[in-house]
């Protein structure tokens, strides 16, 4: 007898299987084609399929002193609500995580609070020796500035002494300074001397955010195992020409051409990660200039979306949100297998609705597709056995753990 039974379709591997999963004590104990006995019983409608628990490796959660933007049960409800059961806390937050001290202040801050599973960085610019006084799971580097101005004037330098997986923002300074316009250039410019240290150094690597096809054919081309890299779904779905009729679409790196966005599809299967960038700020910070577009409670389901229109398969989702993260930061215990966690993101691929951000748990409360009809859906998430979200309700406790990145 189980803890729990979750009965319907479910995803391992590149296989869509139809049984029973058995879990206890938070983790998967069978997978089976048939029935299982359980305490409870949760019989998922056959046009929902069982996802394993997809998590994001770039989010802007705040907190600190901009509370007032999101706060840690803001924005890992929103990370919920979405489908998304691990969020990668950035550190460029006010003050930045930039010192042992205010990593301490960070991982404390999450203990208890958060509704996901998480992963804590910490900011690199000329501190490696604080950078060693942390267990940080992963160091963030801004090669130019971005929200919160700090950015490393020696990236080689900062990313040799980095303890850990180096997640890069890869726009170059220099241009950025002469251009605040942030033109392709910047980010080409930025990718091609991480690419160049990256193979000197022979250290893991992962370029934030990219989006022009210049960028990708130069990490694509450079064949460097260790470099991995993010594709958002903002550059995915919307151009320069939606930023012209929307200001509030305001984002570093800038929306880009429209042959920029087919080159990052004509690319698709070769990105390695699709994460949001979620990087919420309140309405009058937007209407005065800040960069970042609120994206947790929506990239699931644009990309359910695609999937219905026959862009993308379901197997692109997990590969994209869930394996290749793990593989990338060495993260344990998460597959969909025997004595793997029990964390799942359940979706109704038929399910038609409507955007609308005043429903959104982030504080964000504006989206670039609000009032967009989607077909696809997350209905249910589950962390280690518990059933979390359910319809668009939080119905789970703070439980949230830190992950077990690089198995430290």
């Amino acid at each position: 007898m189980y803890d729990l039974v979750l009965k319907g379709k479910f995803l391992t591997g590149r296989k869509l299987m139809e049984g029973s999963v058995g879990i206890s004590d938070g983790k998967i104990a069978r997978l089976s084609t048939g029935e299982l006995k359980g305490e409870e019983v949760v019989e998922i409608e056959r046009e929902r399929i069982i996802l394993p628990g997809l998590m994001d490796t770039h989010v802007h959660i705040r907190d600190f002193e901009q509370t007032d933007k999101e706060t840690v049960e803001s924005g890992t409800k929103a990370a919920l609500h979405g489908g998304i059961t691990a969020v990668f806390d950035m550190p460029n937050t006010k003050p930045p995580v930039i010192d042992r001290k205010t990593f301490e202040r960070r991982v404390k801050l999450f203990e208890g609070r958060s509704y996901t599973d998480y992963a804590l960085g910490f900011l690199l610019k000329d501190n490696c020796r604080e950078a060693g006084k942390v267990n940080a799971d992963f160091y963030k580097i801004f090669m130019g500035a971005s929200t919160g101005g700090i950015f490393s004037a020696n990236f080689e330098s900062d990313y040799s002494c980095s303890p850990g997986i180096v997640s890069v923002h890869a726009e170059d300074a220099e241009v950025v300074s002469k251009d605040p316009e942030r033109p392709p250039e910047a980010e080409i410019r930025a990718i091609r001397r991480a690419l160049l240290a990256s193979k000197r150094l022979g250290k893991p690597l992962n370029i934030c955010h990219v989006s022009t096809a210049d960028g990708v054919g130069a990490i694509l081309n450079s064949g460097l195992p260790w470099v991995s890299f993010e594709v958002t779904p903002h550059h995915l779905f919307l151009t320069k020409r939606d930023y012209e009729r929307n200001p509030l679409l305001k984002v570093y790196p800038p929306l880009r051409s429209e042959e920029d966005r087919k080159a990052l599809w004509k690319n698709f299967s070769e990105i390695p990660i699709i994460a949001s960038d979620h990087a919420p700020h309140t309405l009058e910070d937007k209407e005065e200039g800040a960069a970042g577009i609120p994206g947790l409670e929506t990239e699931v389901a644009l990309l359910l979306d695609a999937v219905n229109r026959g862009i993308i398969t379901i197997f692109d989702i997990v590969e994209k949100m869930h394996d290749n993260p793990l593989r990338t930061f060495g993260i344990g215990g998460r597959g969909v297998e025997v004595s793997g966690e029990a964390t799942f993101t359940v979706v109704d691929l038929g399910r038609e609705w409507t955007v609308k951000p005043e429903e959104f748990y982030t504080k964000a409360k504006w989206s670039p597709w609000e009032g967009k009809k989607l077909r696809g859906k997350v209905v249910i998430t589950v962390l280690r056995g518990e059933v979390v979200m359910e319809d668009d309700e939080i119905v789970g406790k703070p439980e949230g753990v830190r992950l077990n990145v690089q198995g430290g």
